[in-house]
């Protein structure tokens, strides 16, 4: 059976790395990016069965990422979670309203992180 394909973005090195080597003890397939422009250049020639991405990025922000993944048609409908320290009901309430389909907030448990993805999954 192929792996679950996941793309990981997260600007914060260690934390990228760390949910990066945990997914990859899961038995997923990762790719990761630093920022939403790098993310959109992946998405370019790889397609994920799930976005993981961080909010506040330099270069290009998870809430701008997503607004241009949903303009294009092979990939609108892959699911995305939002990681984020932002805990402002506001700032979830616009990452729901962009199309996420959960939004976790730092610091989180990674075990919940595991569950989203499984519920969330195409």
């Amino acid at each position: 059976m192929q792996k679950q394909k996941i793309l990981l973005v997260e600007d914060e090195l260690t934390l990228r790395e760390t949910i990066e080597e945990i997914l990859e003890l899961n038995n997923y397939e990762v790719e990761t990016a630093s920022n939403g422009e790098n993310a959109f250049k992946i998405l370019e020639n790889w397609q994920p069965d799930i976005i993981i991405s961080d909010v506040m990025m330099p270069v290009m922000s998870g809430f701008e990422l997503i607004q241009r993944i949903k303009l294009i048609d092979h990939l609108k409908n892959i699911p995305i979670i939002f990681l984020s320290a932002l805990v402002a009901k506001n700032e979830i309430k616009k990452g729901m309203n962009l199309g996420a389909r959960a939004f976790l907030t730092k610091p989180f448990i990674i075990a919940d992180l595991l569950k989203l993805i499984k519920k969330h999954i195409l």
